[in-house]
């Protein structure tokens, strides 16, 4: 194996020290989080929204440093409220485009191709092409020892589509074709290997995938 102490990572180019160590724990998933002020609508990829608990239902995201315009992280300051979506494989193209530094003023839905679905008595998008939409409402935020922000939110209400809800509310995530991101620009594609029973010291735990329960 290759070993990294911090004296070789210093001496390797900060883009690729970068990709290095956002790709060192593994895949993440991809979500596209919405956003608006006023006129102005915001579509971002995030590949740091984490589960943080079922109840009351939380997640997390991270912002890096307020250093420039972080359009997502004002709106939602501002409004208290933004949604989650999952990203497709087959729109990992357009949702990487999100990522450019578009100005406040261009709606990612229109430059990058997606649709903004809006719900009744909400005035923030969801993006009418995932299959799992979150509605969450800003709680709190913890600033990080690197100053970047983790922001938390509570999921308020969210919908996905029937095809990928299994009958016990396990959502399969390869028939949503959920993609996964591997440092900051690489996508995958998800297959489920297997599901297991609960885990119990005297028992070797069995699989539960379809047929097998």
């Amino acid at each position: 194996m290759i070993e990294f102490t911090a004296e070789k990572l210093s001496t390797i180019p900060q883009r690729e020290r970068a990709h290095l160590i956002n790709n060192l724990c593994g895949l993440r998933s991809a979500n596209l989080i919405g956003t608006q002020s006023g006129t102005n609508v915001n579509l971002a990829i995030f590949n740091s929204v984490l589960h943080l608990g079922s109840q009351p239902p939380l997640l997390g995201m991270v912002f890096r440093p307020l250093t420039v315009e972080r359009h997502t992280y004002d709106y939602i300051k501002e409004t208290k409220l933004f949604s989650v979506n999952q990203l497709p494989i087959s729109k990992t193209l357009e949702g990487h485009h999100t990522s450019a530094k578009f100005t406040a003023e261009q709606s990612e839905f229109d430059q990058c191709g997606f649709t903004p679905l809006y719900r009744e008595g909400l005035t923030i998008p969801f993006v009418k092409e995932s299959h799992i939409q979150i509605l969450c409402s800003y709680s709190k935020e913890h600033r990080l020892e690197n100053d970047c922000i983790l922001l938390t939110g509570r999921i308020v209400q969210f919908w996905v589509s029937e095809s990928i809800l299994e009958s016990d509310h396990w959502i399969n995530h390869e028939k949503a074709e959920s993609a996964a991101i591997g440092g900051l620009d690489a996508y995958y594609s998800t297959s489920l290997i297997d599901r297991f029973s609960y885990a119990k010291p005297e028992q070797t735990p069995h699989s539960i995938a379809s047929g097998n329960a």
